[in-house]
């Protein structure tokens, strides 16, 4: 949990992602019933402006992962594997990325209502976005017209901050100096980027890992930038496809990397199919790293 240490004081909570003002009832659920504290943190935010006021969001519960051995699950953790050439678990891939690997289940579990006929959820496998309100579906058997579904958890509230936005779990500290931020435009990239370049390596510690789903890239800064990761040293794993100068118009349109310097890698190696490596999404062995710094 972060909290904004200056009027109006604020709170987030990366676990959950419900955030607001520190008020009297906030600090309660907190366990703090320093009165006199209290009462300091409530005037100081009456002092504020009623323009920069904020108030509690939405609040999206964390989601059930019930997890099973069911044949749809197999399968999916097969894929997830064989993608990868890793040999997590079910329960590892379910914890640590938010994966959904027997949608049917997670749906019925968590009281989701799903359109059912436009997409075949039992050969799909899930990625649940950072703040809880979508999930990513990515056919698991190469025989679904469409390869991705995109599935708006909120489609019937007026929430305005919700994004499919996706963020890997990890450690982060906000009070350090400095935060890395590495971003690719894929959630199959961001994971392979994470498993193969920086899980249990030093590099891991205080780095968050964004898929950015499309290229706004900017809209990953910005939520983060949000939450109070002022200082950040962005790392961006590109698709091959995507030219230097968009790096470089990116790095202009942004007040928060402008003036730091943008790393930029990119998959070189050759593949006689697919051509130079497009993807992360893959072994680590098909992935030649090309840096580039903007």
């Amino acid at each position: 949990m972060y909290i904004e240490m200056k009027p109006p004081f604020k709170f987030h909570c990366f676990k959950c992602e419900t955030s607001g003002a520190l008020n009297l009832n906030t600090m309660r659920d907190l366990g703090i019933f320093d009165s006199e504290f209290s009462t300091a943190v409530i005037s100081a935010n009456k002092t504020v402006k009623a323009d920069s006021a904020v108030r509690i969001t939405h609040i999206r519960k964390e989601k059930i992962f019930n997890l099973d051995d069911s044949e749809i699950s197999q399968r999916n953790v097969n894929y997830f594997n064989n993608r990868y050439k890793t040999n997590f678990t079910n329960e590892y891939i379910s914890n640590k990325f938010k994966v959904i690997t027997n949608p049917p289940k997670w749906f019925k579990d968590n009281n989701v209502f799903v359109p059912y006929g436009q997409y075949d959820f039992n050969n799909a496998i899930g990625f649940l976005s950072a703040d809880n309100s979508h999930v990513v579906f990515r056919d698991t058997s190469g025989k679904q017209e469409k390869r991705y579904y995109n599935l708006n958890l909120e489609a019937d509230n007026d929430i305005t901050t919700a994004s499919k936005i996706y963020n890997i779990r990890s450690t982060l500290d906000i009070m350090q100096e400095k935060t890395t931020l590495v971003i690719t435009e894929g959630i199959f990239d961001i994971i392979g980027v994470y498993s193969h370049f920086y899980k249990d390596t030093p590099a891991e510690e205080n780095t968050i890992f964004a898929a950015a789903c499309g290229k706004a890239y900017n809209a990953v800064i910005n939520h983060f930038v949000q939450m109070g990761f002022i200082d950040l040293d962005v790392i961006i794993y590109s698709d091959g496809d995507v030219e230097d100068n968009f790096y470089r118009n990116l790095k202009k349109s942004s007040i928060y990397i402008e003036r730091s310097p943008l790393t930029v890698y990119y998959n070189s190696l050759y593949n006689k199919d697919t051509g130079f490596g497009k993807d992360y999404g893959v072994p680590k062995e098909q992935i030649k790293l090309r840096k580039m710094i903007i």
